[in-house]
């Protein structure tokens, strides 16, 4: 196995500096730039086995970092880099035992390279162990796992692998602790050692993943039974703490020598089963076919190289206007991320948005977008051009971060745009997902100047009703509303209440997705304050927009 380093820094400049320092080790080296995206990292790269990172990072400190780690990856090795301030606080840390060792700023390239040097010697001599990571003598390690799998498979035997990966373990850490966590991961391991089959054996591969290998002795075996069979013990509530807890699993397999011919093959196979069975939302236990790992090693890939995009200047920003109603003229223009990727070209938004999401790097994309359109703005307003209001997409994940107020702030500040001509648009579904949480946060925004927008309203689950409770200057109409709406009496007369009770709470209403005059002009009609779609542009570079400016109005508003 190749030996692997992942590098951790909120300063770019100090990544690609550590990155030289370790040009000709041979390591494969992954960066990261922030605590949540490094975690992410791990959770698709297995084969990482040393973490150095930076201690002093927003967000997420190195040691919260390396806490984290131990608790879902603990057999991944941590150092921690650090200025001479922060030593009393990184001594606790290696009391702590999650920190192997720590380094000063400025540091000394020898000593640094030694240090990485033995934190992998220190991985391989915990590889070697016989000890499982639950201290559970009948439950396999990793390498004894593999060791076991490849004599079955040297000698013929055709055998079924099942990765058992615990839905939403994380979420036990955060309500119950991590001593509970890890009493709950002992129990899961005695139920699937109790009741797997005697010719099985069991392995935890980290965390909160489980292999399961056997051989299969009859042709007409059924290994999707078989899993049902192992796991009926858990269709009953499992008490940890003082707490009731439902246990289910995200399960794919993977069966030799037809889905893989070595045991590393078979192991990462029956895993893209589990990532297929992720992605589909699957309550079945999937086998492992071609596609599934075409996709999954496309997605590890997309967002291995998301890390890199904005270095790589491979994002942009793009525009759409917002058309007044009454005036044919533009009010405003919705910024709206593109990613140009340098051999497979441009990547969808709906593909590569989640993945920001889920790797946490959508904070640093967020506030990148932020400042590239309040600037872009501020730019226009001083060469002369109309002013309006623009708007920026802002990710529930952002949202729910305590530094996003300052961010803006700051942001605004820098780039000179008047609060007032800045809007910031949240979707429904994630508002209507922890609404006394939303109000907070939406209320500081107010507190700003800042105006505030429901993006794709009507396609979650609130109700006009809660428009009430909610800071928002605008409503936005979701383009799924408007396609149909000149054939559906239902659509227009919804579309119809949505704009009056959105104009008696005294807020603004844009229909997005307008692609026709007659819808125009019936939305004109309902007195539907603004208008986005191809009927007047599709989003576009800030250089074409500069020429939509100077041209408009865009469209007649005869009626």
């Amino acid at each position: 196995m190749k030996k692997t380093l992942l590098l951790v820094d909120d300063e770019p400049s100090i990544l690609s500096s550590l990155k030289r320092v370790f040009r000709r080790s041979g390591y494969q080296i992954l960066t990261a730039g922030s605590g949540p995206e490094a975690l992410e990292l791990i959770r698709v790269n297995p084969e990482i086995q040393v973490v150095l990172t930076d201690y002093r990072m927003p967000g997420m400190t190195g040691g919260e970092l390396l806490t984290e780690v131990n608790q879902q990856f603990s057999n991944v090795i941590g150092l921690i880099l650090s200025g001479n301030a922060d030593i009393d606080i990184l001594i606790d840390a290696l009391n702590s035992g999650v920190v192997y060792k720590f380094l000063c700023k400025p540091w000394d390239q020898s000593k640094i390279v030694e240090a990485v040097s033995f934190a992998f010697k220190r991985y391989y001599e915990l590889q070697e162990s016989h000890l499982p990571l639950l201290g559970l003598e009948e439950l396999l390690s990793r390498k004894e796992l593999m060791q076991h799998l490849e004599q079955w498979m040297k000698k013929g035997t055709k055998t079924v692998i099942f990765y058992l990966d615990v839905n939403n373990f994380s979420s036990y850490n955060d309500c119950f602790g991590y001593d509970a966590a890890d009493q709950l991961l002992v129990c899961i391991a005695q139920i699937l050692m109790l009741n797997k089959p005697d010719t099985s054996l069991l392995g935890q591969m980290s965390g909160d993943e489980f292999v399961i290998i056997m051989p299969v002795t009859s042709s007409d075996e059924n290994p999707q039974l078989l899993i049902e069979t192992i796991l009926q013990p858990f269709r009953d509530l499992i008490h940890i703490a003082g707490h009731d807890l439902h246990i289910t699993f995200n399960i794919g397999f993977a069966i030799s020598p037809t889905d893989g011919n070595t045991p590393e093959a078979l192991l990462r196979n029956a895993q893209a089963a589990v990532n297929h069975s992720k992605q589909v939302g699957s309550s079945t236990f999937p086998r492992y076919f071609v596609s599934m790992n075409d996709k999954s090693q496309q997605l590890m890939v997309l967002r291995n190289d998301l890390h890199q995009a904005i270095e790589r200047q491979q994002l942009s920003l793009v525009y759409q206007p917002k058309i007044c109603t009454f005036t044919g003229s533009i009010v405003g223009a919705e910024s709206l991320l593109r990613w140009k990727h340098d051999s497979l070209g441009m990547i969808s938004p709906s593909i590569f948005i989640p993945l920001a999401e889920s790797s946490g790097l959508i904070d640093s994309i967020g506030e990148w977008v932020l400042s590239g359109a309040c600037y872009q703005s501020q730019l226009w307003k001083n060469n002369g051009l109309p002013s309006f209001l623009m708007s920026v997409n802002l990710s529930g994940r952002q949202l729910q971060r305590h530094t996003l107020i300052d961010k803006v702030r700051n942001i605004i500040e820098l780039s000179g745009i008047l609060p007032e001509q800045l809007e910031l648009e949240i979707t429904e579904t994630f508002l209507m997902q922890d609404i006394d949480n939303s109000l907070k946060q939406l209320h500081e925004i107010k507190g700003l100047g800042i105006r505030l927008a429901i993006d794709d309203f009507g396609t979650g689950y609130s109700s006009l009703n809660y428009l009430s409770r909610l800071p928002v200057d605008t409503l936005k109409i979701d383009r799924s509303f408007i396609i149909n709406f000149l054939e559906s009496k239902e659509h227009e007369d919804l579309i119809r209440n949505m704009i009056k009770m959105s104009h008696d709470l005294g807020m603004s209403v844009v229909a997005e997705g307008v692609e026709t005059q007659a819808q125009f002009n019936k939305l004109r009609h309902l007195k539907c304050d603004e208008i986005q779609g191809y009927l007047f542009s599709p989003p576009v570079p800030a250089e074409q927009f500069a020429i939509l400016l100077e041209s408009q109005p865009l469209v007649g508003v005869a009626c």
